[in-house]
């Protein structure tokens, strides 16, 4: 057990993390930063001297449900201060935060990993266990304890194949080339343009920008991404600022781990037009500039990115266990 990422050896624990996307030492170190309000709790199986596999745990009381705003979402969060959550994932990434061997260590790792989970959740008097953004295969054989549920909206996805924007739009067709050319174009018209910082220059007019999203589409209000933007410069993220005669009409914040691209932070003003499609392309370049193997950028305006070549991710499994009866009810009738 550890209780900061800044307890694990870096060497070990990015050995095993090599080639995952927003699993390395780094991340997790960003992750920390962000989530201060949660505590970590990093369950480890070494082999000998050897990490072979790790479930990495957030404490978290104030979990950004998929509840419609009004009095259950209100009810769940008073709930969550006092019996928290007890989730399996990489921080901040839609990502899981579990990793097992292949072979014949995989089912005694697992059972080992999520027997010590329930323990620290039964412990901590946590309302539920989960394991969220788990693969079909991945959320199979696991105990009676657990029930696995599927849930919609999975994130997209795209392998990169290019060098270059110029080049991804010269296997695209004429129609899309066009279309590229248009935004830049209309845009140029309304005095609307885009630059990159390391670090976001206004947050607050940021915030209200991501949070006009969140009202536009009835999602809860991130707890954690005004630390986020304050705190880019220790990931080396990229923020996309996007103005129109100097104001802020849109922005997005872009990271890379691991060989792989991340897009999250969207905002955006009401009646802005052309901005989303200049964050688009702006979001294409720095990962073909940057030579990601792998695109992730998340649920949401499925239609856009499957024009621009994205897939669904095969992401959507949660495992869930609970001590509390009631809870379990409520499991088992999701699982079904």
């Amino acid at each position: 057990m550890a209780h900061s990422i800044n307890e694990i050896d870096r060497e070990i624990w990015d050995r095993l993390s090599a080639g995952r996307p927003f699993q390395s030492h780094r991340w997790y170190q960003f992750g920390e930063r962000v989530m201060s309000d949660c505590q970590p709790i990093y369950v480890l199986a070494y082999k000998d001297d050897d990490l072979i596999g790790r479930a990495a745990l957030w404490t978290i009381r104030n979990e950004p449900l998929p509840i419609g705003p009004g009095i259950w979402r209100a009810l769940f969060q008073a709930i969550l201060r006092r019996w928290p959550l007890l989730i399996c994932r990489s921080p901040l990434s839609s990502a899981t935060g579990l990793i097992l061997p292949s072979g014949q260590l995989h089912d005694q790792v697992l059972t080992a990993l999520s027997q010590a989970a329930l323990t620290e959740s039964a412990q901590r008097r946590c309302l539920m266990l989960l394991f969220d953004f788990l693969g079909e295969k991945e959320s199979q054989n696991w105990s009676n304890e657990f029930q696995q549920v599927k849930v919609p909206n999975p994130g997209a996805v795209m392998q990169n194949r290019w060098a270059s924007l110029e080049e991804y739009l010269t296997n695209r067709n004429k129609k899309d080339r066009q279309h590229y050319k248009r935004t830049l174009r209309e845009a140029e018209k309304l005095n609307i343009s885009l630059e990159r910082f390391r670090t976001v220059p206004d947050v607050d007019a940021a915030l209200e920008l991501i949070r006009n999203i969140d009202r536009r589409h009835g999602n809860p209000t991130n707890p954690w991404m005004r630390n986020l933007l304050e705190n880019m410069e220790i990931i080396e993220g990229t923020w996309l600022d996007v103005r129109q005669e100097g104001r802020l009409v849109g922005g997005g914040a872009i990271f890379e781990d691991n060989d792989a691209q991340m897009t999250t932070a969207l905002g955006l003003a009401e009646n802005s037009p052309y901005v989303y499609l200049l964050l688009t392309y702006a979001s294409l370049e720095e990962a073909f500039k940057k030579k990601v193997r792998l695109l992730r950028w998340g649920s949401g305006a499925y239609e856009v990115k499957q024009q621009l070549g994205f897939e669904m991710e095969s992401n959507e499994y949660i495992v869930i266990a609970s001590g509390n009866p009631f809870v379990r009810k409520i499991s088992q009738w999701l699982a079904g």
